[in-house]
């Protein structure tokens, strides 16, 4: 197995200690703004809620940005901002200077992650870009295992001293992305763009023309939102309101522990194990495994009557996490042409409006009927985006980037290598297609 180039270890380090400062804040930010500016709890979800909105959609430009700037520099703006809005959050005295704060922290947030994504790309041939994100996925559910334990200590000690510590972390984070490295990594044209310049790359507007006339893109995405409106918000949404529904409080408060720690472990221990086992050609089989645990553990939910089987139906559940996490972001990979990954990865963000309507959906569905009906739906949703991702596989190239492709080549090159580059370009726009479910 080939060991990561030294850069890359040095992006998945930033990852953990910059998400490190984000969990030891976020899970008290509810808390710290009822608080502090005394808001009730809808004013609460109206900032929160309003700030991942805006974020969300956000990402659209944020890759656009990514594929136009230096990704390293990005990232390390991202950092400072993070750590200057959270340090703002601490002295804002009315609801919507915290409003604007936050839509910063998230925006910061998303730009981060879609730069992160790509320049993981950049730097990785295909065969070794699973193990990345997932290793990346991983050291996210590490952070978010051990923040909210220091983050608890902290906001018992000073309320604000979560969002100071989290500045602090972001600050980190932004150094150990600046250091400069000095090791030799060999980068191929397939692995790493060439730089060109940004004042021949097409404008925002031609960007989201070319992201919507590629039906792949399209289905992709959003099977990605059905896939996260199912596991987005799984603990603090949906399972939380049916365990209150069904249990009460006190019960709910005492079982929701173990599903968070089965969660935490099962991703932590098999996250980079899986994924060093996917296989570009077989994504479609581990999506369809993936999205089958996630319907095998809703049915789990549905049945469970003690903590056994609460935790053995959250083991089933987040296995299909582990698996279909990665898979998400590698069928964009395969799709995406290496001068616009950014703007893909962008488009893929939007997925998070699936996790952000989860919990008013489910709760509709729990107030007005049985809650059989919202285990069914969520199983529904699950499927759904099977089907969407296989029409993914077997959709085409776009064929406005199919002919630009061609023709920058016929340009460039002389007849016969332009043909040759031709059928080459061709066979790369379609390769998803390659994927067969099950052949």
């Amino acid at each position: 197995m080939k060991r990561f180039p030294s850069t890359v270890i040095r992006l998945l380090l930033s990852s953990f200690v910059f998400v490190m400062g984000r969990a030891v804040a976020l899970p008290f930010m509810a808390l710290y703004l009822s608080d502090s500016l005394g808001l009730d709890q809808q004013a609460v979800g109206w900032i929160m809620g309003g700030s991942i909105f805006f974020s969300t959609l956000f990402g659209l430009y944020a890759g656009y940005l990514t594929d136009r700037l230096d990704k390293r520099r990005l990232m390390m703006f991202a950092c400072i901002a993070v750590a200057l809005c959270s340090l703002l959050v601490t002295v804002s005295a009315f609801a919507l200077a915290a409003l604007l704060a936050l839509a910063c922290i998230e925006s910061a947030l998303t730009l981060r992650s879609i730069a992160l994504k790509a320049m993981l790309a950049d730097l990785l041939p295909p065969d070794q870009r699973p193990r990345a994100f997932s290793m990346n996925y991983m050291l996210i559910n590490m952070a978010f295992a051990i923040g909210p334990v220091l983050g608890a200590w902290l906001f018992a000690y000073q309320v604000a001293a979560p969002l100071m510590i989290s500045a602090i972390f972001s600050l980190m984070a932004s150094q150990i992305v600046g250091y400069q490295a000095r090791d030799n990594i060999t980068q191929t044209p397939a692995t790493v763009p060439a730089v060109a310049d940004t004042r021949l790359k097409p404008g925002f507007g031609s960007t989201l023309a070319s992201l919507k006339n590629d039906r792949r893109l399209i289905f992709l995405t959003l099977g990605s939102v059905l896939t996260s409106f199912v596991f987005g918000r799984f603990v603090s949404g949906y399972l939380s309101q049916y365990l209150i529904l069904s249990r009460g409080t006190q019960a709910t408060a005492k079982l929701i522990p173990y599903i968070l720690i089965t969660n935490a472990v099962t991703v932590v221990v098999l996250q980079y194990p899986v994924g060093k086992l996917m296989q570009q050609k077989y994504l479609f089989r581990w999506v369809t495994l993936g999205v089958s645990l996630y319907a095998l553990g809703l049915l789990g939910f549905m049945q469970a009557d003690s903590v056994i089987s609460w935790v053995m139906a959250t083991l089933a559940f987040t296995l299909g996490e582990v698996i279909v996490i990665p898979c998400e972001y590698l069928f964009i990979d395969m799709i995406a042409p290496a001068d616009k990954r950014g703007s893909y990865y962008g488009a893929q963000s939007l997925a998070t409006f699936g996790a952000a309507f989860s919990p008013v959906v489910c709760g509709f569905l729990l107030a007005h009927f049985r809650s059989a009906v919202m285990f069914w739906t969520l199983i529904t949703a699950a499927l759904m985006g099977v089907v969407l991702y296989y029409a993914g596989t077997r959709a085409r190239a776009s064929l406005p980037a199919v002919a630009a492709g061609l023709a920058e080549a016929a340009e460039k090159e002389t007849p016969c290598v332009s043909c040759l580059k031709a059928a080459s370009s061709m066979m790369a726009s379609n390769r998803i297609r390659k994927l067969f479910p099950f052949s």
